[in-house]
């Protein structure tokens, strides 16, 4: 489950919202239960949302369009931003009320659009329009709800895992990334669960990493032990870059924001390193 205030929070939502589920599990366990249900209402449904602390209504309209993309549309201020600026005329409220005009536009894009298929599609739709970034339309609906799904997951199996950063044999772990990397798969089984096999790749990437961000070595610790880090492309997927070792730099996220939002000057890399001006300054990072 993504988007919503989670999504736009970050990692302090993601916190704040798992204090609502260990303070009220099970009630949030059944509220959500419910959309599977034969006699589910989602007039009452909605009304219900505010009880649980930080799943506001883009989360929860993400989470039914997970349910079935074929019955729910997502609605966030994206969403009415795309409708308004296509003609629609719709208030700038998050209700229910609002939910239905929504599904009700939708449907009708649909209908003339067969291409959208469905409400999840819909939504990148939305984004599409919206998502306008030095003079180029961007479609990063998809890509930021993957990428919060793909850390999620990423945490999950560092837990499985449970390694000992000091304790860590890079030869074995290399042949370990060139084993995943070979592989044609999307899911392997990690101790029993199934897992996306690039999730499983980015975690042992930044253990070979070392977990310590590449251009200012800076180290976050969790607070249950481990640290934080993050996954980089140097050449971005949207653009063909690989899940791959020499495709992957670890960085802490101000770093991997610099990385993202600045022109890469004097670019270059090698088999063992990679340099690039960022904002005046230049980083290297080892490759291998």
């Amino acid at each position: 489950m993504t988007g919503g205030m989670i999504q736009s929070l970050g990692q302090r939502g993601i916190n704040k919202f798992r204090k609502t589920l260990n303070d009220n599990y099970e009630n949030f366990r059944l509220f959500i239960l419910e959309p599977f249900g034969k006699k589910f209402d989602l007039s009452d449904w909605f009304k219900r949302i505010g009880n649980f602390k930080q799943f506001g209504i883009g989360i929860a309209t993400i989470y039914l369009n997970r349910v079935n993309k074929d019955i729910y549309p997502i609605m966030n201020k994206k969403t009415i931003a795309a409708l308004q600026k296509l003609g629609y005329n719709i208030s700038t409220t998050t209700n229910f009320t609002n939910y239905k005009i929504v599904k009700k536009i939708q449907t009708e894009l649909i209908k003339e659009f067969p291409i959208l298929e469905n409400f999840y599609i819909t939504d990148a739709l939305n984004h599409f329009i919206i998502a306008v970034y030095k003079e180029q339309w961007l479609i990063n609906c998809h890509i930021q709800v993957n990428s919060f799904e793909d850390n999620l997951e990423q945490n999950e199996i560092e837990q499985l895992l449970s390694f000992d950063i000091t304790d860590v044999d890079k030869h074995e772990l290399l042949e370990q990334i060139k084993k995943c990397e070979k592989e044609n798969t999307e899911f392997i089984i990690i101790k029993g669960k199934r897992v996306k096999r690039c999730n499983y790749l980015m975690v042992k990437i930044k253990e070979y990493r070392g977990y310590k961000c590449q251009f200012c070595s800076h180290e976050i610790p969790k607070e249950k032990g481990g640290y934080y880090i993050e996954a980089c492309h140097i050449k971005a997927k949207c653009d063909g870059g690989k899940d791959t070792l020499e495709n992957i730099l670890v960085l802490c996220p101000n770093c991997h924001k610099l990385f993202d939002n600045w022109t890469h000057e004097k670019e270059k890399q090698t088999e063992k390193e990679y340099k690039v001006i960022l904002n005046g300054k230049e980083y290297k990072a080892k490759i291998k």
